[in-house]
């Protein structure tokens, strides 16, 4: 059987609309991660960090000076990383669970933070 140059453009040209159509269909890994009995596992376990965040800030109200300063910083780090695993479900197009996450910079105050206490 020979395929001449149109032919073979038109396959071509189909497969590859489908294959655009199959991208558009498809769901990203962490939506279907979300979705699964491991994801909500996740979720569950960022739904007990967000809560441990709020145990520390009730602890940091019994302390003074730089160690309350300091356990502050510790809930408010705590709750955007049990925050940021317990809605992984529920992200809009245009967002990421990252944005949520504690930045570099956050992290390393709360390291300076905790090293000046330890002085």
């Amino acid at each position: 059987m020979r395929i001449t140059r149109r032919q073979l453009r038109q396959v071509i040209r189909e497969t590859g609309n489908e294959a655009l159509q199959e991208g558009e269909d498809r769901e990203s890994e962490m939506r279907e991660f979300s979705r699964s009995r491991s994801g909500k596992k996740v979720m569950a376990a960022g739904s007990k960090i967000r809560s441990a965040a709020g145990v520390i800030s009730d602890i940091a109200e019994d302390q003074t000076g730089s160690m309350r300063k300091t356990l502050y910083s510790i809930s408010e780090f705590v709750e955007k990383v049990g925050s940021a695993l317990s809605v992984i479900d529920v992200l809009e197009e245009g967002t990421s669970a990252t944005d949520q996450l504690p930045t570099v910079q956050e992290l390393r105050q709360l390291h300076r933070d905790i090293q000046k206490l330890e002085k």
